[in-house]
């Protein structure tokens, strides 16, 4: 870090930056990650500060704005070679050996065989400029300049610099830094700030359990730290961009992030739905309630400001250009010049009046030929929740409140309309209404409670979804990450692939846990593209947030999502989901694979808590059939 003469301006160097990351990278312990992200944030000048967060998960802004980068591993290749006048073969060659372009570049790039007239000292600022000339490039000319601007970066670095340089476009950072994480960081350096808001000490002092003033201490320090990461949470919720969160903090402490409210345009984070397997339990636990038909399609969230509209998907990715004929029937159905609304898009049959499959709805997330399939496969958008219109923000009142105004909001149309439902407390009306939903071809059903306010980001039993149970399996799939693969043996040899290594998301630690192996499920064609996709994902040990006793013959980055079924969750020795000092960890049985989950995060699959539930309320049922 320097500062600019005459200017009070701080300038972070790159290199200070590249050695926060290898020191976070070397690491293998979540808690000894944190305190060295700590140690990189509280470096950082505010005007800094988002863009080392965007780097450090190796992009270049939050997910519902942020341009990819672009940059393909030959035209990295190119770079490298022209930057340090070693062949493209010499570097491709070295690139086979060594799994990592980052690597590669670190290792020549104090044996360069060419030196350039030119060099400067890297800072954070002119790295990050010039990864976003790279993500605008476009048209003809475009990769030469791809090029150029990646071997100008290379001609001025340090090999440190170098390896993460070129893995940031690339999409290898490795550096397993997640949101909470990051969240987690920040709450730990505004504890001081927090602390000298004496009321807000007490409470939490006379909320103490401990008796012992060390252990108290220890308590005292944790509820804090939670409550700091509770209020920087319920902010990223409604404003998922942790990088302009942390320069809020930075520039104005915690008072910075009491500005932040939600707008068209930021994506606010999706409420999540319990499981409950009977009718009987749902109206015992919720009483009178709604309850809608669940369609299996592309949740999206819908921002109207005038004559724009954006859409975004449960992941808050941008998505707007997929669905064209959703953004112009909001603007012909949609009566406030503002809105943030939420539905559910599928694929519907007129002439039949069927709703297509979850197979078939699909089909339309692409990149090309978007008009031709829209014209081809229409979609319908069945509104079930609003958070905003016009200025005001309707997530605090009741869903009985939001329902209606949500109903006003929708004049007629051919594209939108409201989900279907009924309001009952009555077993029997769900569970027809349940049979119901199922003929027309739907999952199932989704209840929820009258008096609830719009929770952003939050699974709570406020919604609770009742879906299709199968005799002889669980009654719901599990969404499972992918950490790691077993080479092919005997006939899978051929694809390189023979099973994965799978978690569930711990989302109290920021961790995923190991939950089973799977072999089976999967077609030809699935070996094929997971060996594709997770071949280039491999690592050369187990990366920082698995917790995991099992040995794969790969590991890989905790990228990618799949659906998975089981006959039973049943105690493991070996797998970590769930385990305690007392207990066993739990595991699927006879798990198979059902299908890729491209449409959630790994942080969206199914946590350690509800396998847990999912395993109480399995108990329960088998007791239950022996008496």
């Amino acid at each position: 870090m320097f500062f600019i003469e005459k200017h009070p301006i701080v300038v972070m160097l790159f290199r200070d930056v590249a050695q926060h990351f290898s020191r976070i990278g070397g690491v293998s312990s979540r808690l000894e990650m944190t305190k060295l992200l700590v140690d990189m944030l509280e470096e950082l000048p505010a005007d800094e500060i988002d863009k080392a967060i965007y780097l450090s998960q190796g992009v270049l802004g939050a997910g519902y704005k942020a341009a990819e980068i672009g940059l393909g591993e030959n035209l990295m290749i190119t770079a490298i070679s022209k930057a340090t006048g070693y062949g493209s073969k010499e570097v491709e060659a070295l690139y086979k050996k060594k799994g990592d372009l980052g690597t590669v570049v670190e290792e020549i790039a104090d044996k360069k065989k060419q030196k350039s007239l030119f060099t400067e000292q890297l800072s954070l600022g002119k790295v990050f400029a010039n990864f976003e000339k790279i993500a605008s490039s476009a048209g003809h000319g475009s990769q030469d300049l791809k090029i150029k601007l990646m071997a100008e970066l290379f001609n001025s670095a340090s090999p440190l610099e170098a390896r993460y340089i070129a893995r940031i476009p690339i999409g290898k950072m490795r550096l397993g830094i997640g949101d909470p994480t990051i969240m987690d960081g920040l709450a730990i350096i505004y504890s001081k700030e927090f602390l000298k808001n004496k009321a807000a000490a007490k409470e939490i002092e006379a909320g103490l359990k401990e008796k012992n003033e060390t252990k108290r201490k220890k308590e005292f320090d944790l509820r804090v730290k939670q409550k700091i990461r509770e209020i920087i949470e319920e902010k990223y919720n409604i404003h998922s961009d942790l990088g302009d969160i942390a320069k809020m903090l930075k520039k104005k402490g915690l008072k910075g992030i009491d500005e932040i409210e939600i707008s068209t345009g930021v994506p606010i984070r999706p409420t999540l739905a319990e499981r409950l397997p009977t009718a009987e339990e749902i109206a015992e636990k919720l009483g009178k309630c709604l309850v809608e038909s669940k369609y299996d399609g592309f949740r999206l969230q819908v921002h109207k400001n005038g004559n724009d509209v954006v859409i975004f998907s449960r992941q808050s990715e941008n998505v707007t250009h997929m669905f064209p004929e959703i953004v112009a029937a909001v603007k012909e159905q949609i009566k406030a010049k503002k809105a943030i609304f939420e539905g559910e898009a599928l694929a519907y049959n007129e002439e039949t009046q069927e709703y297509q499959p979850f197979q078939i709805t699909i089909q339309r997330k692409r990149k090309y030929d978007i008009a031709e399939k829209s014209r081809e496969m229409p979609l319908k958008l069945f509104a079930f929740d609003v958070m905003m219109v016009e200025e005001r923000n309707v997530m605090p009142q009741p869903l009985s409140e939001r329902r209606k105004i949500l109903s006003g909001l929708i004049s007629r149309g051919q594209t939108i309309e409201l989900t279907k439902s009924i309001v009952t407390d009555s077993p029997k009306e769900i569970e027809k209404f349940f049979e119901a939903s199922i003929e027309a071809g739907l999952e199932g059903i989704i209840a929820k409670d009258l008096n609830a306010r719009y929770i952003a980001g939050a699974r709570k039993f406020s919604w609770i979804k009742l879906k299709r149970s199968y005799r002889g399996e669980l009654s719901d799939s599990v969404d499972v990450v992918i950490v790691g693969y077993y080479a092919g043996r005997g006939k899978r040899a051929e694809f390189g692939l023979g099973g994965l290594l799978t978690c569930v998301y711990d989302d109290s630690q920021d961790e995923f846990r190991s939950i089973a192996k799977i072999g089976t499920g999967m077609t030809e064609q699935h070996m094929k593209e997971l060996h594709s996709m997770l071949s280039k994902e491999r690592l050369a040990k187990k990366p920082t947030r698995v917790v995991s006793g099992l040995e794969p013959d790969h590991w890989c980055n905790p990228m990618h999502v799949i659906e998975v079924r089981a006959d039973e969750i049943t105690r493991s020795p070996v797998h970590t989901a769930g385990k305690t000092n007392a207990e066993n960890g739990l595991a699927l049985r006879f798990p198979r694979m059902v299908s890729f989950r491209n449409d959630k995060n790994p942080e969206q699959a199914t946590t350690v808590k509800e396998i847990m539930a999912m395993y109480r309320k399995q108990k329960t049922v088998k007791v239950e059939e022996e008496k």
